[in-house]
């Protein structure tokens, strides 16, 4: 058999099966990141990272999660810093918001996996 012949891509290879996916988003002068992996390896369904880069500016990193079941949460807030979490359903979409003083100021774009 040839080089390539017969080789098919495992499912992992496809674009539509991916698993992690990042956002990275500023609004008037904060800066955050979310990222999810819906096959993090570590006995979770998945997990979820949150940054909130600018420092004591009085906003926060919140994360909005939809997942593969239609059901919703929000998590956060992240602020001056990181925060993981384990989350207990696969995600399909999240955003990353801007967070201040218990209200979702502004919002990302959804990022779909």
């Amino acid at each position: 058999m040839g080089v390539g012949a017969g080789f098919v891509a495992p499912l992992s290879a496809s674009a539509a099966a991916q698993n992690s996916a990042l956002i990275k988003w500023s609004n008037g002068g904060a800066y955050f990141e979310a990222q999810v992996d819906n096959n993090p390896g570590n006995g979770a369904a998945a997990w979820l990272w949150a940054a909130d880069y600018t420092t004591n500016d009085g906003f926060a990193a919140a994360v909005h999660v939809y997942y593969t079941d239609g059901s919703y949460q929000a998590w956060g807030p992240t602020e001056n810093g990181t925060a993981t979490a384990s989350l207990p359903k696969d995600v399909s979409r999240f955003q990353v918001c801007k967070w201040f003083q218990g209200a979702h100021y502004a919002c990302s774009g959804w990022k779909y996996l």
